[in-house]
């Protein structure tokens, strides 16, 4: 991967006063989502989030003046002239960090990349075992004329905003989302225990992120129906969220409420406008 870009040189002036040609820019094209910042200090340069956007990041050296650019009715043919100087130089951090309306949130093996399946035409890695995701997947669900982004994030652990398990590489990932879905798996001993892991980790990340318009969405309800979860567990579950944020049961696999929960999603988007 090219790691180094450099802008080509200016020419110099010619005879009868002609400047020379300017040098060419140099153009790199990045996705929307590209941030751009100083590897040295940490300031953040661009924030590249519209396609076809185009910003000037570097510049190039101010060009020089021949002799006769200093000739006068005293000194009508000036011995010297003033050289061009050297452009901008700089070392940069280049991130992609996604952009989709609504970023999936779990622990690893929550049906995150089940849901992102059925829900769109994508096609994430599936397994049963903690972090099949390691990178993250988007998927485009329409509905009501307008398409809508979904992005599945790696599964989330305690201590991801330290960096554990894939830590805090996605975490910023889910930054640019427009809203949350947490996915809790009801099988699981205690999802609201869960529950409260993630937003922990959300708000020790970023109090603007743990802010987001949510959902939480009780996934793998297939569970209910094969006995293997008690349904009672569930209402106790559902009555330990908080009750100002919405909340839909689902089984990806059986196709149980995903009409509903698409309407909710794009709910979701319609509250951060």
């Amino acid at each position: 991967m090219r790691q180094r870009f450099f802008a080509d040189n200016g020419n110099s002036g010619t005879g009868r006063n002609k400047d020379g040609a300017a040098g060419q820019d140099v153009v790199i094209e990045v996705p929307p989502g590209t941030v751009v910042t100083d590897a040295a200090t940490g300031e953040r340069l661009l924030d590249l989030v519209s396609e076809g956007q185009r910003e000037c990041l570097l510049r190039g050296g101010r060009g020089g003046k021949g002799n006769a650019h200093f000739k006068s009715s005293t000194h009508q043919t000036p011995r010297f002239s003033q050289p061009g100087e050297p452009g901008e130089e700089r070392t940069l951090k280049v991130e992609l960090q996604i952009i989709a309306d609504i970023g999936f949130v779990g622990l690893p093996n929550a049906g995150k990349s089940t849901l992102l399946k059925v829900l769109t035409k994508a096609d994430p890695k599936i397994g049963n075992y903690p972090f099949t995701t390691v990178i993250p997947n988007l998927g485009v669900m329409h509905l009501h004329d307008r398409d809508i982004v979904l992005a599945d994030i790696p599964g989330l652990i305690a201590g991801a905003s330290e960096g554990a398990g894939l830590g805090t590489r996605f975490l910023r990932h889910i930054a640019r989302t427009r809203g949350l879905a947490i996915l809790l798996d009801v099988g699981e001993e205690d999802p609201y225990k869960d529950f409260l892991t993630l937003r922990k980790e959300l708000e020790a990340y970023s109090t603007e992120l743990a802010e987001k318009p949510c959902i939480v969405v009780l996934t793998k309800m297939d569970r209910v129906s094969s006995g293997e979860c008690d349904p009672d567990h569930v209402e106790q579950v559902q009555q330990q969220l908080p009750p100002e944020i919405p909340c839909v049961r689902i089984s990806a696999l059986a196709g149980e409420n995903l009409p509903e929960l698409r309407t909710v999603l794009f709910q979701l988007t319609e509250r951060d406008q």
